[in-house]
């Protein structure tokens, strides 16, 4: 036995694992002259595969599947064209051209005509006489005469992703051997262009995975608000290569992410478009992701539509913990500020009052000059306590809290009030009253205070005043105290009636009666839903 023989019988043994390929290098010996022709086809054969399983580029893996072609069939020409996503022409490589030849063609050619039928009509063409064909137009000046043809379409999973074909057989028309040998061919090309898209998804989720990781550590750690939504799709502008991206928050305007990139795109088509929603495990808002990629943009595929809705629904999230995270550091901010009102008024203010009345007791003579020295500073703590109580009433109001927490807004409401008059106060609330006293209510409870604490200031005559809200079982309780020489029977007839009214409409109840052991005390009580 030959070396040539051995050579070739160990090829066939190889190629005999699979039906196809055995019947594929049967095919290529019997057409080779001799066996060293034969083994010579066979081994470009197996270089072109080694091509698409070794070469990690994909236009050079190409490039040598198009030119082995060429040189198992004897074509004096052959191309392979692959489709983009958007369907347009994203590579076409040739062999045989001589480069005056491809400097005088000009532009590739646009997937029209006969190369645009193998694509369409998804089958292999194979033409004795190109020029014969009523589908053979578009063919540029200076092209080089074709006559026998060969197309195959390149098939992966039942979707076609380009054409390989030949031209200008040396022998004459292309046969059946020939085109088995080309759709062999196109099938591993098939193979290398899978493979080099996976790859570059793989490489596109990457780049969205690393992007999701770093806007949710500047989410958590505060450098970008959770509300600030521009900063999110300068991201996504910059990841998507689109010209319009919009988030639409569906809770804060009546339009949705489709009509708002419309909108941008002005009298331009916006192309294809992909919107996913923004929602994360807490359903937080309901927002949308909005992207377009314009007129000329390539449809967007399942694995991209896969990779950012995975890259908004973690974004959702990371937006959900941060909110958390600065309402958990708000509740703590007010936590803090009413322990501080607290100690002002329970140990600042009391020690204050305990020195007050401690030199009211040893003043004496005002009209001497230690008397009036030590009323001067009495006078002195009466106006710090006032002032005292002012920052505790602004720190149980913090800013932007107030169209939120009626506690909150009480506060204010009584430092509005009482601000300038001469008057000690004390405020103070019971029970789950931002909870549970909804916007309603909340302003009723707000204008029977406003009502009650003005008729201290323009009748009571009163040097004290406390005011309570509070929530016990199913009522709101608002009542407030004075000290002072309580309210004219006329005044009382006058003033009160609204009061009386507005607890009666809502099955309620209205009392003013003197307090001991001096002074008025009145106690409105509602129920806090509707019974």
């Amino acid at each position: 036995m030959t070396p040539g023989e051995q050579r070739t019988r160990t090829v066939e043994a190889g190629a005999a694992q699979s039906p196809v390929v055995d019947a594929l290098v049967r095919r290529i010996l019997d057409r080779a002259s001799t066996t060293d022709e034969g083994y010579q086809r066979i081994g470009l054969l197996v270089s072109a595969a080694r091509a698409v399983t070794e070469d990690l580029e994909l236009t050079a893996a190409l490039q040598r599947i198009v030119a082995v072609a060429r040189e198992l069939v004897g074509a004096q020409y052959g191309a392979l064209g692959v489709i983009a996503p958007d369907g347009a022409l994203e590579r076409f490589l040739h062999s045989g051209l001589s480069d005056e030849q491809v400097r005088l063609l000009g532009e590739p050619p646009s997937g029209k005509g006969i190369l645009g039928a193998v694509i369409t009509e998804g089958a292999s063409i194979r033409l004795d006489h190109l020029s014969h064909d009523p589908r053979s137009v578009g063919f540029p000046p200076h092209h080089p005469p074709m006559d026998a043809f060969l197309g195959v379409p390149i098939h992966v999973d039942g979707t076609v992703f380009g054409n390989l074909y030949l031209t200008e057989r040396s022998e004459g028309a292309f046969d059946d051997v020939d085109e088995s040998i080309i759709a062999a061919l196109a099938a591993m090309a098939g193979t290398a262009i899978a493979n080099s898209r996976l790859y570059e998804q793989s490489q596109e989720d990457r780049r969205w995975l690393t992007a999701s990781e770093q806007l949710t550590q500047n989410l958590l750690s505060g450098a970008i608000g959770a509300d600030e939504l521009p900063a999110i799709v300068d991201v996504v502008r910059q990841l998507s290569h689109a010209p319009y991206v919009v988030i639409v928050n569906a809770d804060h305007v009546s339009t949705d992410a489709r009509s708002e990139l419309a909108r941008l795109a002005g009298d331009t088509d916006p192309g294809p478009t992909l919107v996913v929603p923004m929602q994360g495990s807490a359903d937080r808002e309901s927002c949308e992701l909005g992207i377009a990629r314009g007129a000329h943009g390539h449809p967007f595929s399942a694995a991209e539509r896969e990779t950012i809705t995975r890259f908004a629904r973690s974004v959702a999230i990371a937006r959900e913990l941060a909110g958390a995270r600065i309402d958990e550091q708000r509740i703590a901010l007010a936590d803090e500020r009413d322990r501080i009102a607290r100690d002002l008024h329970d140990h600042v203010i009391q020690s204050l009052f305990a020195v007050g009345l401690t030199l009211q007791s040893v003043v004496g003579d005002p009209s001497t000059p230690s008397g009036a020295r030590i009323a001067g500073q009495v006078d002195a703590i009466d106006s710090t306590i006032r002032q005292i109580r002012q920052a505790i009433y602004r720190l149980s109001s913090p800013a932007s809290a107030g169209v939120h927490s009626l506690r909150a807004r009480i506060n204010t409401l009584m430092r509005e009030t009482l601000e300038g008059e001469d008057l000690d106060s004390r405020l103070e609330f019971a029970g789950p009253v931002d909870t549970l006293v909804n916007t309603e209510l909340g302003d009723e409870v707000a204008a029977v205070l406003r009502e009650s604490l003005s008729n201290v200031v323009r009748h009571a005559q009163a040097s004290v005043v406390e005011a309570s809200v509070a929530v016990r079982g199913a009522e709101v309780v608002v009542s407030v105290r004075d000290n002072g020489v309580g309210m004219p029977e006329t005044d009382r007839r006058s003033g009160l009636a609204n009061l009386e009214a507005r607890a009666r409409e809502r099955g309620g109840t209205f009392v003013s009666e003197p307090a001991s052991p001096q002074g008025t005390l009145v106690r409105w009580s509602v129920p806090w839903e509707a019974r």
